[in-house]
Formats: C-alpha cells, structure tokens, sequence
C-alpha cells in the first residue's frame, strides 16, 4: 500500500510540474506539496536512494553555498539539489520529482532552520553544514538561542561542519564535528555595530573580538570562563582583493594542503564563508585541490545576493535581503563602488519574509551616508514607507527619493541618464518577482516598449 501511494504521489507531482511549466511558472514548491499530502513519508525514499547525504542550515549563506557545493561535486557525481532555494519540506520532494532517479551519489539540501525537525525526520544526514546564526523573521523563529536549538540539535549522528568564528555554533557539544574559519583581512573591522550576538554561550559574560568579519563572526574570547574560537582545520587565508572579488589561499591543517592564489569572483566577506563551507565539504568527501580551484573560479552566483544583470548601458546588482546583518554587509559592499548609482528597497512582510519587520531598525543605514555617488532612493512594497522612515532616521540626508510599485514601476529606476548602477535589495517574495522584470527589461525590445 505504501509503495503505491509513493508512486501516485510521484506521478500527481510530476503532473504538476508539468502543468506549471506549460504555463511557464515555478515548479520548485507545489509538486512537493501535493506528493507530501499523499505520501507523507516520501522524503525516506529520498534517503534510500542517496548514497550520501548532505544537509547544509543556518541563517544566512545557505542557497550560495549550497550552489558552490553543486559546483565542486557535480561534474563527477549524480546529485540531487534544491539549488533555488526552495529549502522547506515541499522544495526538497519537488527537487526529487523534477528530477526523478532510482538512486543518486548525493543528495545535497539546504534547509530551513524551521523545517529541520520534519526534514531530519526521514532524510538522516552524512555530514552536516553549519553557516551562521543571526535574528531573523522573528515571528517564526524567535531570538537566537531558538535558532541555534533548531540547528544543534538537529545534527544527530552527522559529521558536522561548522563555523568556528561563530561564537553559538562554536560551542556545539557533540564528538563528530570539524571547524572551519576566515582569517581577518583588510575588510575585517575592530568595531562593529550591527551585533545580534554579544555574550558568552557558556557563563553569559561579554565575549571581546579582537577583530569582526561580519556581524558577530569574528576573532572572539571570554575573558571569564575562556571560551574562545576552537582551532580550525579549514581556513581561508591571505585574503586580497581584486577588481573581480577576491584571491585567496585555503588550508586543510589536517592533511597539510594548500590551495593557493584562488581566484573568487564574488565580493562580500560573508560570501567568504560560503565558499569556505563549501570547499571544506568537497575536501571532506575527496575533491581533488586542482579541480576545487578550477571549479571555484569558474562558479557563477545565478541566485540570491549580488546577481549582476545588464539592462541597456545600466549594471543591475539584485541582492536579497532578510535580516539586519544581511542588509547592513550588502550596504558595505556598496559603499566600496564609486560608480553614480540608484538604490531600490523593496520590504515586503508576507508569510515568507517574515510579518515582522522591526529588524529594519537593527540595519546600520548610517552606511549609506558613506556610499558615493547616490543619485537616488526608491522604495517599494508592502511596507515601503517603514522602509523609508527608517533610512530617514540614519546619518543619511534622504532627500532625492520616490515611492514605486516595484510590480508595474520598476522601468523607472533606470531613468536617469548619469547612473552606471542599479542596486536592488528585495526581500525573499519580491525576489523572484523582480527578477523576472529585470530579465524582461534586459531583452532589447522589451526596453525599448517600456520606455
């Protein structure tokens, strides 16, 4: 009976996906909530049919690194991946439909701190990633220690990976983990404003950095009961910057081998981490060096932040934003650009994105008043004028700006002849939305109709 209620599931899943690409929509949830209905227990087939499996939760950096993760391990192996970032129980069995095999060399999912319990239900993990924890959508998840208990707790029997500049996930009790770490580097800062956490996790005294990557990741000690960053085995080292990005070393501690002179094409120290995640995972599971610093070099982000599109002579940078720290190290990387630019915040509060959008008032905005070269503001939706109250009460003059519907309007923002740059910074449910209309506007005569 069990048998045949999996196989209605997958072929009403498959008739979904069918139907949904037909009129040319998304496919990366509703097949999977439709085959969970019917067969609840579908995920167990997933974890028969995988010969490792890789889970990889936290706040911030899972869709990236999972991305980076395919990159480093798909030319070699069947993978199965929910590579866009549909990270709940319903894109995990969708990512299963769409690409349906007897069985797969790995399984690799990024999943949502909140949806851990039902999703390590049935898929038991080989090895476990760790990103970061930070507050975010605090309606679903509460404040950090929540978060934290989600992850933690969650890793079972798995070899985890873990974040050692994190001082919360640092402090993970169990006997099969490794760590890995960012060395500080020209962007490291010794002060820091936007902090979601401050204390010691094991006697609750104020940790001191002696220097801040991002956010509260960093180099960190108690002074009182000692606790400090534990030794990493995996390291992203010699940290430079280049027009593109980043070049740097990694270090495997354990096994003596250095990759040098990585050439990494993505800006944002937070998207260090990512990658060093990433290339400890494919060390882990015998990548060889050489085809990890091709591969790296060659990845190309397709999601989430800092996804550069070109519309007419404009540069379009999409770069999801959810949360304080997310918002405030977007902001840095803008300000390191002097090209004469737009900035568009779009702030939506549906289920998604989080009803409760208080974490706005945790952003360093003050960071815009340090950023050349702005020509103008726009907001748009659900929650824009939070959105621009809130930038009204940072350091910056908010004088040249206007309220769009980003769903009809947002041709509008590459009107002004002197902008090289348009920064979009939507939320999780616009970030779809908006890129579609920016693919749509990139097309030549879709411009040219728009203007």
């Amino acid at each position: 009976m069990q048998k045949i209620r999996f196989y209605v599931a997958i072929l009403l899943g498959m008739l979904v996906k069918f139907t949904l690409k037909l009129f040319r929509k998304d496919a990366t949830s509703a097949p999977g909530k439709i085959a969970l209905k019917i067969c609840p227990s579908i995920m167990n087939e997933i974890d028969k049919r995988s010969n490792l499996k890789i889970l990889i939760s936290g706040t911030n950096g899972k869709t990236t690194t999972n991305n980076i993760i395919n990159r480093l391990i798909a030319g070699d192996k069947v993978v199965l991946s929910n590579l866009k970032g549909s990270n709940m129980a319903n894109g995990i069995v969708s990512s299963f439909i769409n690409n349906f095999r007897s069985s797969y060399d790995i399984a690799c999912f990024e999943v949502d701190e909140g949806s851990l319990p039902v999703v390590t239900r049935y898929l038991k993990p080989d090895i476990f990633v760790t990103t970061n924890v930070f507050r975010d959508q605090l309606d679903r998840y509460g404040e950090l220690d929540r978060v934290k208990e989600l992850i933690l707790n969650h890793i079972g029997q798995a070899l985890a990976v873990i974040n050692a500049d994190d001082p919360n996930l640092a402090s993970f009790s169990g006997k099969k983990k490794v760590f890995y770490s960012v060395d500080e580097n020209l962007l490291s800062r010794r002060t820091n404003v936007t902090l979601d956490s401050r204390f010691c996790p094991l006697c609750n005294a104020k940790l001191e950095y002696l220097f801040y990557n991002v956010g509260h990741l960093g180099k960190y000690e108690c002074f009182t009961c000692g606790y400090k960053n534990p030794e990493s085995r995996f390291v992203i080292t010699n940290i430079r910057e280049d027009s593109a990005g980043f070049v740097f070393d990694f270090v495997d501690r354990e096994r003596d081998i250095l990759i040098e002179n990585i050439k990494w094409k993505i800006n944002g120290v937070y998207n260090l981490y990512n990658v060093c995640a990433a290339i400890s995972v494919a060390m882990l599971i015998g990548v060889e060096k050489e085809k990890i610093k091709e591969r790296i070099e060659t990845f190309e982000n397709k999601l989430r932040r800092l996804e550069k599109k070109e519309v007419g002579s404009k540069k379009v940078i999409i770069s999801l934003v959810k949360n304080p720290i997310g918002m405030s190290e977007t902001l840095n990387v803008i300000s390191k650009d002097p090209d004469p630019k737009v900035i568009v915040f779009i702030l939506n509060d549906n289920a998604a994105d989080g009803k409760d959008v208080s974490w706005i008032w945790d952003v360093d905005f003050d960071i815009l008043d340090r950023i050349e070269n702005i020509k103008a503001l726009y907001f748009s939706g659900k929650r824009k004028e939070d959105m621009a109250l809130r930038v009204k009460y940072s350091e910056y003059k908010l004088f040249n700006f206007e309220m769009i519907d980003y769903t009809n309007e947002l041709g509008k923002v590459f009107e002004l002849e002197e902008v090289k740059k348009v920064y979009i910074l939507p939320t999780y449910t616009a970030l779809f939305e908006v890129k579609r209309i920016v693919y749509n506007l990139s097309q030549k005569d879709g411009f040219k109709k728009w203007r």
